[in-house]
């Protein structure tokens, strides 16, 4: 299996895009501007608190131009949450190399995903609060873990990682990096969220090799 196949193999059963790469190609690159200003005040400001007529004052449209991209508020948070989440999905994939022992695969694409544990407090509350947004960065998590579960069972197949059980292993990792988002976690912790998930991170791995 070459790499790209290999990539292909893991993606299987990815998500599937509320705004598909090619629906996304086909909005005028105003639109896909927009989609990236909210991106940028969602992280850094969350989402709860705005109206549509602030956040189209907030990155400079129309409320028409936000309604162009989604029929309500709520609908137009999940497409940009949903497409930050595939970004990040996506760049992480990259980061693993096929070459590497899988618990360095596994190290790299866990990392990959560690923009998350950046995120502000507000947004990180906001995503909380919010049923639908919190469904769907579970489903984010819940493609993490198939992920992280094939790198498990190719580590064994190829005698690097003990004979554990993949599923369990891939919830306590992505289950972990789950909960490491949650602001009053990393505050009891005393660590930022990006260490004490590299910490926790460290602390699963190691008890996987022969």
């Amino acid at each position: 299996m070459n790499e790209t196949e290999r990539i292909q193999q893991l993606q299987a059963g990815s998500p599937r895009p509320l705004l598909s790469q090619t629906s996304e190609r086909r909005l005028g690159p105003r639109h896909r501007e927009v989609l990236d200003q909210l991106e940028r005040l969602f992280l850094s400001q969350g989402f709860a608190a705005f109206t549509v007529r602030e956040l189209a004052a907030g990155v400079g449209c129309s409320r028409r131009t936000l309604y162009e991209l989604a029929p309500s508020k709520d609908e137009l948070v999940l497409v940009v949450l949903d497409r930050f989440l595939h970004r990040i999905g996506r760049a992480a994939l990259a980061e693993i190399d096929p070459t590497d022992e899988i618990i360095d695969q596994i190290r790299r694409y866990v990392a990959g995903g560690f923009e998350l544990q950046r995120l502000a407090t507000v947004f990180a509350e906001d995503l909380a609060d919010d049923p639908a947004a919190r469904r769907l960065l579970d489903r984010h998590f819940r493609y993490v873990m198939t992920v992280v579960e094939r790198l498990v069972i190719e580590g064994i197949e190829r005698r690097e990682l003990r004979d554990v059980t993949p599923s369990v292993v891939a919830g306590a990792i992505a289950g972990s990096s789950l909960y490491m988002t949650q602001p009053e976690v990393t505050a009891d912790i005393g660590l930022d969220k990006s260490r004490a998930s590299e910490e926790m991170l460290d602390y699963l791995l190691a008890s996987l090799p022969r």
